[in-house]
Protein backbone atom coordinates (compact mmCIF):
# COMPACT_ATOMS: atom_id res chain seq x y z
CA UNK A 1 0.00 0.00 0.00
CA UNK A 2 1.28 3.44 -0.92
CA UNK A 3 1.43 5.93 1.92
CA UNK A 4 0.13 9.50 1.58
CA UNK A 5 3.66 10.81 2.03
CA UNK A 6 4.88 8.73 -0.93
CA UNK A 7 2.01 10.09 -3.02
CA UNK A 8 2.93 13.66 -2.09
CA UNK A 9 6.61 13.07 -2.94
CA UNK A 10 5.57 11.65 -6.32
CA UNK A 11 3.36 14.69 -6.87
CA UNK A 12 6.29 16.99 -6.09
CA UNK A 13 8.48 15.05 -8.54
CA UNK A 14 5.95 15.34 -11.35
CA UNK A 15 5.36 18.99 -10.49
CA UNK A 16 9.10 19.66 -10.97
CA UNK A 17 9.86 20.59 -7.39
CA UNK A 18 13.10 18.56 -7.34
CA UNK A 19 14.15 19.55 -10.85
CA UNK A 20 13.36 23.27 -10.78
CA UNK A 21 12.36 24.70 -7.41
CA UNK A 22 14.95 23.12 -5.10
CA UNK A 23 17.96 23.63 -7.44
CA UNK A 24 16.90 27.25 -7.96
CA UNK A 25 16.59 27.86 -4.22
CA UNK A 26 19.94 26.20 -3.56
CA UNK A 27 21.84 28.11 -6.24
CA UNK A 28 20.10 31.41 -5.42
CA UNK A 29 20.93 31.04 -1.73
CA UNK A 30 24.57 30.09 -2.29
CA UNK A 31 25.23 32.85 -4.84
CA UNK A 32 23.41 35.44 -2.72
CA UNK A 33 25.36 34.44 0.39
CA UNK A 34 28.68 34.63 -1.48
CA UNK A 35 27.80 38.03 -2.94
CA UNK A 36 26.72 39.32 0.49
CA UNK A 37 29.91 38.05 2.11
CA UNK A 38 32.34 39.28 -0.55
CA UNK A 39 30.53 42.59 -1.26
CA UNK A 40 31.70 42.50 -4.87
CA UNK A 41 29.13 45.07 -5.99
CA UNK A 42 30.04 47.55 -3.27
CA UNK A 43 28.27 48.87 -0.19
CA UNK A 44 25.64 51.39 0.80
CA UNK A 45 25.96 52.73 4.35
CA UNK A 46 28.50 49.99 5.16
CA UNK A 47 26.01 47.27 4.14
CA UNK A 48 26.10 45.14 1.01
CA UNK A 49 23.80 46.08 -1.86
CA UNK A 50 21.11 43.46 -1.23
CA UNK A 51 18.96 44.39 -4.22
CA UNK A 52 21.81 44.04 -6.70
CA UNK A 53 23.06 40.85 -5.03
CA UNK A 54 19.57 39.35 -5.10
CA UNK A 55 19.08 40.23 -8.77
CA UNK A 56 22.37 38.63 -9.79
CA UNK A 57 21.69 35.55 -7.65
CA UNK A 58 18.21 35.29 -9.21
CA UNK A 59 19.66 35.43 -12.73
CA UNK A 60 22.34 32.84 -11.94
CA UNK A 61 19.69 30.56 -10.39
CA UNK A 62 17.56 30.81 -13.53
CA UNK A 63 20.54 30.07 -15.77
CA UNK A 64 21.36 26.98 -13.72
CA UNK A 65 17.85 25.53 -13.88
CA UNK A 66 17.75 26.27 -17.61
CA UNK A 67 20.82 24.05 -18.01
CA UNK A 68 19.26 20.67 -17.32
CA UNK A 69 22.61 18.87 -17.30
CA UNK A 70 23.74 21.03 -14.36
CA UNK A 71 20.52 20.24 -12.50
CA UNK A 72 21.07 16.52 -13.17
CA UNK A 73 24.59 16.77 -11.74
CA UNK A 74 23.30 18.57 -8.64
CA UNK A 75 20.44 16.12 -8.17
CA UNK A 76 22.79 13.13 -8.38
CA UNK A 77 25.76 14.53 -6.45
CA UNK A 78 24.12 16.25 -3.49
CA UNK A 79 22.76 13.07 -1.84
CA UNK A 80 26.25 11.57 -1.95
CA UNK A 81 27.78 14.75 -0.53
CA UNK A 82 25.21 14.57 2.26
CA UNK A 83 26.26 10.97 2.85
CA UNK A 84 29.90 12.09 3.16
CA UNK A 85 28.78 14.74 5.66
CA UNK A 86 26.93 12.12 7.72
CA UNK A 87 29.97 9.82 7.69
CA UNK A 88 32.23 12.66 8.85
CA UNK A 89 29.79 13.69 11.60
CA UNK A 90 29.61 10.06 12.76
CA UNK A 91 33.40 9.90 12.77
CA UNK A 92 33.55 13.12 14.81
CA UNK A 93 31.03 11.70 17.30
CA UNK A 94 33.14 8.57 17.70
CA UNK A 95 36.35 10.54 18.19
CA UNK A 96 34.60 12.78 20.72
CA UNK A 97 33.22 9.81 22.63
CA UNK A 98 36.71 8.33 23.07
CA UNK A 99 38.07 11.63 24.31
CA UNK A 100 36.57 11.26 27.78
CA UNK A 101 35.43 14.15 29.97
CA UNK A 102 37.63 16.71 28.23
CA UNK A 103 36.17 18.80 25.46
CA UNK A 104 37.60 17.94 22.06
CA UNK A 105 37.45 20.51 19.31
CA UNK A 106 38.47 19.82 15.73
CA UNK A 107 38.90 23.57 15.28
CA UNK A 108 41.71 23.62 17.86
CA UNK A 109 43.46 20.56 16.45
CA UNK A 110 45.17 21.59 13.21
CA UNK A 111 46.13 18.05 12.19
CA UNK A 112 42.54 16.77 12.42
CA UNK A 113 41.22 19.87 10.69
CA UNK A 114 43.66 19.46 7.80
CA UNK A 115 42.92 15.76 7.53
CA UNK A 116 39.15 16.29 7.44
CA UNK A 117 39.50 19.17 4.98
CA UNK A 118 41.54 17.00 2.61
CA UNK A 119 39.09 14.09 2.94
CA UNK A 120 36.09 16.34 2.25
CA UNK A 121 37.80 18.07 -0.68
CA UNK A 122 38.81 14.79 -2.33
CA UNK A 123 35.37 13.29 -1.66
CA UNK A 124 33.56 16.22 -3.27
CA UNK A 125 35.93 16.15 -6.25
CA UNK A 126 35.35 12.43 -6.75
CA UNK A 127 31.58 12.75 -6.38
CA UNK A 128 31.23 15.58 -8.88
CA UNK A 129 33.86 13.98 -11.14
CA UNK A 130 31.69 10.88 -11.27
CA UNK A 131 28.69 12.82 -12.64
CA UNK A 132 30.18 15.48 -14.95
CA UNK A 133 30.45 14.09 -18.48
CA UNK A 134 33.06 14.88 -21.10
CA UNK A 135 32.32 15.25 -24.81
CA UNK A 136 33.22 11.60 -25.36
CA UNK A 137 30.46 10.51 -22.97
CA UNK A 138 32.76 9.42 -20.17
CA UNK A 139 32.64 11.03 -16.77
CA UNK A 140 35.59 13.12 -15.61
CA UNK A 141 36.47 10.41 -13.11
CA UNK A 142 36.48 7.72 -15.81
CA UNK A 143 38.59 9.93 -18.10
CA UNK A 144 41.05 10.63 -15.28
CA UNK A 145 41.35 6.94 -14.38
CA UNK A 146 41.89 6.08 -18.06
CA UNK A 147 44.62 8.74 -18.21
CA UNK A 148 46.29 7.35 -15.10
CA UNK A 149 46.16 3.76 -16.37
CA UNK A 150 47.19 4.55 -19.94
CA UNK A 151 49.58 7.51 -19.74
CA UNK A 152 51.01 7.60 -16.23
CA UNK A 153 52.29 4.06 -16.54
CA UNK A 154 55.03 5.29 -18.86
CA UNK A 155 58.47 5.89 -17.40
CA UNK A 156 59.12 9.58 -18.15
CA UNK A 157 55.85 10.76 -16.62
CA UNK A 158 56.28 8.75 -13.41
CA UNK A 159 59.94 9.78 -13.01
CA UNK A 160 59.04 13.44 -13.61
CA UNK A 161 56.34 13.28 -10.92
CA UNK A 162 58.73 11.62 -8.47
CA UNK A 163 61.43 14.21 -9.22
CA UNK A 164 58.96 17.06 -8.74
CA UNK A 165 57.84 15.52 -5.43
CA UNK A 166 61.44 15.33 -4.22
CA UNK A 167 62.02 18.99 -5.13
CA UNK A 168 58.85 20.07 -3.29
CA UNK A 169 59.86 18.02 -0.23
CA UNK A 170 63.36 19.55 -0.18
CA UNK A 171 61.95 23.07 -0.46
CA UNK A 172 59.48 22.33 2.34
CA UNK A 173 62.18 20.74 4.53
CA UNK A 174 64.60 23.63 4.09
CA UNK A 175 61.93 26.28 4.62
CA UNK A 176 59.81 24.79 7.42
CA UNK A 177 61.03 21.44 8.67
CA UNK A 178 64.66 22.20 9.31
CA UNK A 179 64.87 21.58 13.06
CA UNK A 180 65.59 24.59 15.28
CA UNK A 181 62.80 26.81 13.95
CA UNK A 182 65.14 29.63 12.86
CA UNK A 183 64.89 30.64 9.24
CA UNK A 184 67.45 32.49 7.26
CA UNK A 185 70.34 31.99 9.73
Amino acid sequence: MVSPLEVSIEFLKTFGFFDIVLPFILVFTLVFAILEKTRIFGEEDKKPKKNLNALVAFAVGLFVIAATNVVDILRNALPLITLVLIVILSFMLLVGSFHGDKEFSFADNKAWRRFLTIVVFISVLLIFGNFIKTKSGKTWLEAFLDFVQRDLGSGPVVSSIIFLGIIIFVIWFVGYGGGNGKRGD
